[in-house]
């Protein structure tokens, strides 16, 4: 509401009667605006704060919904297997909070490698969400396979890197003692 409108019907409401609105719509009164260099005196009537305070009914247009199936699950079987799909993702979620601790405070081949294990899946998963909910068509498997790929080459190099280096919490560790 704009600081005229509430003005106007502040005074309009304090009138007793029909009268005074009637005498209120037909005077005017100074006004200060608020602006950046302070406030802006201007004579404003009280029939204009009143308009400028009425909001004007918009008439909605309905639109008639799709027919068609869009991009979801087509019978029961599907939507049990997206309902375990979805929980499994919160089951992973809910174990990366106390794994990220842990690793990085007692840092083991055994943590690394499920820590590791457990973000690429998670990061996998929230991609291939990610391409279902935006990338349709052909294209669609071709980013899908790329992501499959993706992700085997990235849990393969982190394992490579936990076996054969200092590991990835040491890593993780070695990196923020330095900063």
């Amino acid at each position: 509401m704009s600081t005229i409108g509430l003005v106007a019907r502040l005074l309009c409401r304090r009138s007793p009667n029909n009268f005074a609105a009637s005498y209120l719509s037909t005077s005017s009164f100074i006004f200060g605006l608020p602006t950046k260099g302070g406030f802006n005196s201007k004579l404003v009537s009280c029939s204009q704060a009143v308009s400028c305070s009425l909001v004007l009914r918009k008439n909605l247009v309905l639109t008639s919904s799709i027919q068609s199936r869009v991009y979801g699950p087509e019978d029961l079987s599907e939507r049990k297997d997206e309902v375990h799909h979805w929980t499994n993702e919160r089951y992973l979620g809910l174990a990366l909070v106390p794994l990220i601790p842990a690793a990085l405070v007692y840092p083991n081949i055994v943590l690394d490698t499920a820590l590791c294990s457990a973000m690429v899946l998670h990061i996998h998963w929230r991609l291939i969400g990610v391409i279902q909910d935006y990338i349709h068509g052909s294209a669609f498997n071709v980013f899908k396979y790329l992501i499959y790929v993706l992700s085997v080459c990235s849990l393969g190099s982190l394992c490579y890197f936990n076996y054969s280096d200092i590991g990835f919490a040491r890593a993780v560790r070695l990196v923020f003692s330095q900063l």
